[in-house]
């Protein structure tokens, strides 16, 4: 029996519909691991905020410290037992987990811990008590002391946790903390913070985030992973997070002040 082989133009046909459907359904693939990632990186910033209520809970209800000076140890150490699992404080689509720079340094062998890539709120929760410069490193910490979790009057409306990178010294390298705008200059926020064009942070967090917006807030997804004091987590763009300031993309250094209370989402004693 005779066999009729495929023609050229056979051929040519069948690769050009595969070629179609190879440029229609990569898209979407690509859609769909990036949705993916970002429901992980919500996932984890809710696991984080939930380890950080579970801390304050076995501590009287304060919130944890954002960093103890002589060891480097941040937050995230302290939060880790409960959620034990250091993939969590790293976003699917962040960077490397340490600046070159600090590998191998004797004082924090685990020092990759201090670049976790969710920042903590720490200019309010562990807030100033005067407003002064003098009041911060309060116990070994760059901060003030660290607040109660009862003193929060919005806690469904307050930033405990952000979305963090640096854009220097290495792209996408994470920051334990992040600034709030407006943190610079208002006596009532009691911190510091950048959002604005420089790098020069408070108590030497080196790098900037010049590029990729301000305070460390590195948004990954369409809008930066956020988590709230009551365990919830969302995607907020810059407008959202900017809310009852005057902040804008061309403020300098420190002009940026709350306006508006209601509005603003870093501090709402």
């Amino acid at each position: 029996m005779k066999r009729h082989a495929f023609t050229l133009i056979e051929l040519l046909v069948v690769i050009a519909i595969i070629a179609i459907l190879a440029a229609i359904l990569f898209p979407v693939f690509a859609q769909a691991k990036l949705a993916a990632k970002k429901t992980a990186s919500l996932n984890n910033v809710k696991q984080i905020t939930l380890g950080s209520g579970m801390y304050a809970n076995d501590n009287d209800d304060v919130v944890p410290l954002a960093m103890e000076v002589n060891t480097f140890h941040t937050w995230a150490d302290g939060v880790q037992p409960y959620i034990k699992n250091w993939d969590v404080f790293f976003s699917p689509l962040g960077g490397n987990r340490m600046i070159a720079a600090w590998s191998g340094k004797p004082l924090v062998p685990d020092n990759w811990k201090y670049f976790v890539q969710y920042g903590y709120n720490a200019s309010y929760m562990n807030r100033s008590p005067d407003c002064s410069p003098g009041s911060f490193q309060a116990n070994g910490n760059p901060f003030g002391t660290p607040i109660s979790s009862t003193s929060v009057q919005d806690p469904a409306a307050t930033i405990e946790f952000a979305e963090t990178g640096q854009d220097a010294p290495e792209d996408n390298v994470g920051a334990h903390i992040v600034y709030g705008p407006g943190m610079q200059t208002s006596n009532d926020v009691c911190t510091y913070g950048d959002w604005g064009a420089t790098n020069s942070l408070y108590y030497g967090l080196k790098g900037n985030t010049g590029v990729t917006h301000q305070g460390f807030f590195r948004p990954r997804e369409n809008g930066g992973v956020i988590g709230f004091m009551d365990g919830h987590a969302k995607l907020l763009n810059i407008g959202s997070l900017t809310g009852g300031t005057n902040w804008t993309s061309s403020s300098k250094f420190g002009e940026a002040v709350v306006e508006d209370r209601s509005k603003y989402l870093w501090d709402n004693m």
